[in-house]
């Protein structure tokens, strides 16, 4: 027996005895224990040269069910990749817990092509997504495999990527969610650095090195939105459900996402939109989640209109004085000290509305001394009223002291007088007879609010627009202090004016 024998047979021996009377780890009939979330999975990708991936949060009954999934894409934003979505898991579970239904969730890796092909060939990631990752997940999970049940999911490029992909292939998405979806109107994308146009769009879209209007190619105008939703693509675009989303504390992309959604509203392109309280961030698209999940089962399970619950108005009827208006319970307690005047102006609302407005109002806790004075502009002029409140009260009198919230048709009078007041608070309001023309005061505070249905979206538009670059005293601009929100809108209008003052007392304070 050769040594080199003797010395192999030792060491079977000591392993066997070793491993004498312990459990094998994984025996013949063993399954690998089940990983909900797995990351960085490679996979054959359409001609590239580069290695894909994407990593999946599959359901958490899927290794005990049968059943067959519906598949959201969710996509990544720029710099980051298919391992960004860590943080995300717990949410969806919690969503879970809540009734959201079991879904696949796919995180593909597209670097920073904003999910489309390169104009010049060099790079295939839409067709990498369409026909390689789509078909892969179809064949190795069990999904429902039908455009209905395949949706986009996205934020800053990722939005971008969740409204091209279904634009571009309706016939495999039928649900799109951008979350402040970065793209920019046309005289933004002209004025961008040359550096940030060749690095970020030029390489995609062409115009490498161009500027001014010579940066706008025919490639890029075959991926831009404002170029895509018109007339003539209406029937086939409005075979995808669009739900975009975007913070009022974006610097330059809710210009373009709210200019968007005028001009879908001017095509007649059903959609929901949605502007809320916050920026750039994480937790803002994780907020804006809680919403578009559920609603992108809704749509797979043929919902209908999506409608928001209203909460509970709690009308604090002790400080009601028999005019209607409200006094606070520091303003009652010392009336000579003066206060601020919150004028409520409507046409022909009913005291029983007007006083569950008054109850949304003062249910945020102010301790200032106030008063909210209702002010119907069927029975007489706000200035009138304005005149009648601050000689029977002694409040208001002064812009300083005073504050404006106008709905609808009465947003012209109250306009009109801006500057008898030192906060606007407008929602759908009608500001003007040509919106080119509303201005915002940088020394002012404004809130605009309107639903994604409102009837004057072009003033509420124009009035953001203009507090971005309000006026200054020396004829300079500087943004306004605002707050901007798009609410879901809804059949009734009492519900909606109602749901417009829950949100405005959440932003209404004393400046």
């Amino acid at each position: 027996m050769s040594k080199l024998f003797k010395i192999f047979g030792m060491a079977v021996l000591l392993t066997a005895f070793i491993g004498c009377g312990k459990e094998p780890v994984n025996g013949p009939d063993d399954k690998p224990q089940f990983e909900r979330y797995q990351t960085g999975i490679l996979y054959e990708n359409h001609g590239q040269v580069y290695k894909s991936t994407y990593s999946i949060l599959l359901p958490a009954d899927y290794e005990t069910s049968e059943a067959r999934y519906p598949v959201v894409y969710m996509l990544h934003g720029y710099g980051e990749s298919d391992k960004d979505w860590g943080s995300w898991t717990d949410l969806i579970s919690n969503l879970e817990e809540s009734g959201l239904q079991q879904m696949i969730y796919v995180f593909p890796n597209c670097n920073n092509s904003y999910y489309c092909n390169y104009y010049d060939g060099k790079a295939m990631y839409m067709d990498m997504i369409v026909n390689d990752l789509v078909p892969l997940i179809d064949s190795t999970y069990r999904t429902i495999a039908d455009r209905e049940h395949r949706a986009t999911l996205g934020y800053s490029m990722g939005g971008f990527g969740a409204m091209v992909l279904p634009l571009k292939n309706p016939d495999v998405f039928s649900i799109s969610v951008p979350l402040s979806m970065s793209f920019r109107t046309d005289e933004q994308y002209m004025a961008e650095s040359q550096s940030g146009w060749d690095n970020q769009w030029g390489k995609i879209f062409g115009g490498r090195g161009k500027s001014g209007e010579e940066r706008l190619t025919d490639y890029y105008k075959e991926h831009c939105p404002f170029y895509q939703f018109i007339p003539e693509n209406k029937e086939e675009l409005s075979r995808v459900k669009w739900f975009f989303h975007c913070g009022d504390d974006e610097e330059q992309l809710l210009i373009a996402n709210d200019n968007l959604h005028v001009q879908l509203r001017d095509y007649g392109f059903d959609h929901e939109f949605r502007i809320s309280d916050g920026g750039h961030t994480g937790s803002y698209w994780r907020t804006a989640a809680r919403e578009t999940l559920p609603w992108i089962q809704h749509v797979m399970n043929g919902g209908g209109k999506w409608t928001k619950v209203m909460k509970d108005v709690t009308i604090l009827s002790s400080n009601l004085n028999e005019d209607g208006s409200f006094s606070s319970t520091k303003f009652k307690d010392n009336p000579a000290d003066g206060g601020l005047a919150v004028y409520l102006a409507h046409k022909g609302f009913s005291k029983d509305l007007t006083d569950k407005m008054i109850g949304m109002l003062t249910q945020s806790g102010q301790i200032f001394p106030y008063m909210v004075l209702p002010c119907d502009l069927n029975v007489k002029p706000l200035a009138e009223w304005m005149n009648e409140y601050t000689q029977k009260y002694g409040i208001g009198g002064s812009p300083e002291k005073s504050h404006i919230i106008a709905f609808g048709e009465t947003g012209r009078e109250a306009y009109g007088l801006r500057d008898q007041f030192n906060a606007y608070y407008f929602f759908d309001a009608d500001l003007a007879e040509d919106e080119t023309t509303i201005v915002a005061d940088a020394a002012k505070r404004y809130y605009i609010g309107q639903t994604d249905e409102s009837e004057n979206y072009k003033d509420m538009n124009a009035l953001y627009r203009a507090c971005k670059f309000a006026l200054t005293a020396d004829g300079g601009t500087d943004e306004a202090d605002f707050e901007y929100r798009m609410l879901n809108g809804n059949d009734d209008e009492e519900k909606e004016i109602l749901l417009a003052v829950q949100a405005i007392s959440g932003s209404f304070k004393y400046k």
